[in-house]
């Protein structure tokens, strides 16, 4: 069993695929879906919603990671 965040060197946390940092970069990443798609008027994709956020200058480096690692494993393609 890996004890560790598959994007980086810290400890999961229990019960979760990622380390503390990732785990909130993904409950953010969530939360914020439902807003942008409501503003989409629900026609929103994730893989469409993930390629805006990846383009924008504002975010991070730890969602950019995130989003990448989530379409690698095929969610939100």
């Amino acid at each position: 069993m890996v004890d560790h965040c598959p994007l980086c060197e810290r400890l999961k946390e229990p019960s979760s695929e990622f380390c503390s940092f990732h785990n909130a970069a993904l409950r953010n990443l969530e939360d914020a879906y439902s807003s942008w798609s409501k503003a989409y008027d629900g026609k929103l994709t994730r893989g469409e919603y993930y390629e805006k956020l990846t383009a924008l200058a504002e975010t991070g480096r730890t969602v950019k990671n995130l989003i990448e690692h989530l379409r690698e494993k095929g969610e939100g393609n």
